[in-house]
């Protein structure tokens, strides 16, 4: 049951990575460009953010979409208020604008999620081997 609920566990804390490198592929390998219009484009703390939206085309519901692009990339959408956009068919919110900066924060979560998980694992696995060497978390009075 243990193991059961630690490979949960795992699944659960590895989703987002996972999740993320599929629609990475699947946009890159399936996807088709698109021209979105940029609604806002500035620099914060050194990093160059992009707030745009999909062509009602391919996006009627107009949502708006932010993505962190390399400084080329911020030049260009700014003079012209336009970025060109990789997106799958019929799932807009599953797009990569060109230049995109990439965040490894879904890997880093996992793998620290992991090492905590691999942890609690170990020392599970300690203390079912050695139970003496733990102290009693309900010591009982001497003497009684």
């Amino acid at each position: 049951m243990r193991a059961l609920l630690l490979l949960v566990l795992v699944v659960l804390v590895n989703l987002p990575a996972v999740n993320e490198g599929w629609t990475k592929h699947q946009v890159n390998t399936h996807g088709h460009d698109v021209t979105a219009i940029v609604i806002d484009a500035r620099k914060l703390n050194g990093r160059f953010l992009v707030d745009y939206k999909l062509p009602e085309s391919a996006d009627p519901k107009q949502m708006k979409f932010s993505a962190s692009v390399d400084e080329p990339t911020y030049l260009y959408a700014r003079s012209s208020d336009s970025l060109r956009v990789r997106m799958l068919t019929g799932k807009p919110g599953s797009n990569r604008p060109e230049g995109l900066v990439e965040s490894s924060l879904f890997k880093v979560i996992a793998i620290a999620g992991d090492a905590v998980l691999a942890l609690i694992a170990a020392i599970a696995w300690y203390r079912r081997r050695h139970p003496g060497d733990m102290p009693d978390p309900r010591p009982r009075p001497v003497g009684l």
